[in-house]
């Protein structure tokens, strides 16, 4: 059985009272749940679809806030002239144009793969989602929100409404994805990283390591070393940030790569940041 809200209350209502799976753009789940070719997809259960509430739909930017509908697509986030650019780099090599027009970062954050190419930057910008079921809403960090591969802490009668990111300028910024091919290709490793450094002087670094661990790996231990670091100092410090991060980066063997190429390029695009981005 399908069902099709007229609202989000409704919506709300029915995952209330029903044991149903939420499915909006479905760029994930039509895979996970494909069948013979021509033939509809074999879901588990009953599907609430939620990818035409108005609601859900809309953008909103301020000074200090940008929040995303959790039906917002893609390419819509992409041709918001008011979304800084910086943070459409990773979702300008999130598979084909036919998926950025379907797929969502409500998807992208609910299917909790380590591997989502929006997870590095929602963790290193200090994302927040906002779930709401028929008794009220929740603001959750996305580093709490997501607790395993495939796993969150999203309750049975729990919608994801809404992603907020800080909107906030940094002076340095970097992104970069490691996959087979430039197009279609899950990631083997990404790194997203910013920075600010003010007269030689950095006053504020995340750096966020995805398809590396059970989830996306952010050490705020190594973070805190560096903050108040003279620029000129960093190449001096990288073996033993490099340590603590290899501590923390404990990649898997699976059919896109090995552990020990995912450590080794992880550790070098990190080092690629530190020395040749905030190094200079």
């Amino acid at each position: 059985m399908s069902f099709r809200p007229a609202s989000l209350s409704e919506a709300l209502l029915i995952r209330k009272t029903n044991d149903v799976m939420v499915y909006c753009g479905g760029s994930d789940v039509m895979i996970k749940y494909r069948s013979w070719s021509g033939t509809p997809a074999q879901f588990p259960k009953d599907v609430l679809y939620i990818g035409h509430l108005k609601e859900l739909k809309s953008i909103d930017v301020n000074d200090f806030e940008i929040t995303i509908g959790a039906t917002v697509s893609y390419a819509q986030f992409l041709q918001d002239e008011r979304i800084p650019i910086e943070y459409k780099k990773p979702v300008e090599q999130i598979g084909s144009v036919a998926i950025r027009n379907i797929g969502t970062f409500s998807g992208n954050i609910c299917n909790a793969s380590p591997a989502g190419d929006t997870l590095t930057m929602l963790y290193a910008l200090n994302a927040k989602v906002i779930v709401a079921s028929t008794v009220g809403k929740r603001e959750i960090a996305i580093e709490n929100f997501i607790t395993g591969p495939g796993s969150t802490c999203l309750k049975n009668d729990e919608i994801l409404t809404h992603i907020i990111i800080p909107n906030q300028k940094f002076s340095h910024t970097y992104y970069y994805k490691v996959g087979t091919r430039k197009a279609n290709a899950i990631s083997k490793v990404s790194v997203f990283a910013v920075a600010d450094v003010v007269e030689h002087r950095v006053t504020d670094i995340r750096i966020a390591v995805g398809s590396c661990g059970p989830t996306v790996i952010r050490l705020k231990e190594a973070e805190a070393k560096i903050i108040g670091s003279n620029t000129s100092n960093i190449e001096s410090m990288i073996y033993s940030l490099l340590t603590m991060y290899d501590d923390k980066i404990v990649p898997i063997d699976d059919v896109r790569s090995t552990k020990v190429y995912r450590s080794k390029v992880a550790l070098n695009l990190i080092e690629t940041f530190l020395v040749k981005e905030l190094g200079q």
